[in-house]
């Protein structure tokens, strides 16, 4: 697994101290559940807020702010490799209920992440051998982690458990590994933004 294919340390550090958004959380939690280093990156964030809240005043939280951070919290802990019952879920979505498989083009299909009062939408992606996603941009953020498979685009080859971290400032044509396929969950914000005429037939019909 590429450094390169790990969250920023703006991100781990926002995880780390319950500032994210849940949905865009529970995609960070699906990649530290695979990734050794990238968990030992987030606890020595935690350990530096830990001594900075040692020596600060206390304050009263927000019952909405406690409730974030022990979401992350119960998140960090369920980082050891794991599975939910169905087969080859991981075990952090265990509290989430997904929605049926349904397909959205030829050769992929989507489901959805129930993430109660999360900003981002949250789904998993299933997409064949040799697929081809049509070319798209974003107005927010997209954040997804490779659950199998691998798919590859102009930023690189992504495979199981990388973490690939998109803004408004990309732009990119995935393309799923010919052998494997890829099954990934990704969270967005803002607007998907499909290019050229096959994703203007598809935008009405992929509702991210």
């Amino acid at each position: 697994m590429s450094a390169a294919h790990r969250p920023s340390d703006e991100t781990l550090a926002a995880f780390a101290t319950g500032r994210l958004d849940e949905g865009l959380a529970l995609v960070v939690a699906t990649h530290l559940e695979r990734d050794a280093s990238s968990r030992r990156r987030m606890r020595s964030f935690q350990s530096v807020q830990g001594a900075l809240l040692d020596g600060a005043e206390p304050v009263a939280m927000s019952i909405r702010a406690t409730d974030v951070l022990a979401r992350e919290r119960d998140a960090a802990v369920m980082v050891e490799p794991g599975h939910s019952p169905e087969t080859g879920l991981p075990r952090v979505l265990q509290p989430y209920t997904l929605g049926p498989w349904r397909p959205i083009g030829i050769g992929i299909a989507m489901r959805k992440v129930d993430v109660a009062g999360a900003e981002a939408r949250v789904f998993m992606l299933r997409a064949g051998a040799g697929v081809a996603l049509p070319h798209h941009k974003h107005s927010g953020l997209e954040w997804t982690t490779i659950l199998s498979g691998a798919y590859e685009h102009q930023y690189g080859r992504y495979a199981a458990g990388d973490f690939d971290e998109a803004d408004s400032e990309h732009e990119h044509t995935p393309r799923v590994d010919p052998v494997e396929g890829c099954t990934c969950i990704a969270a967005v914000t803002g607007d998907v933004l499909f290019q050229g005429w096959l994703g203007r037939l598809l935008q009405p019909l992929v509702r991210l």
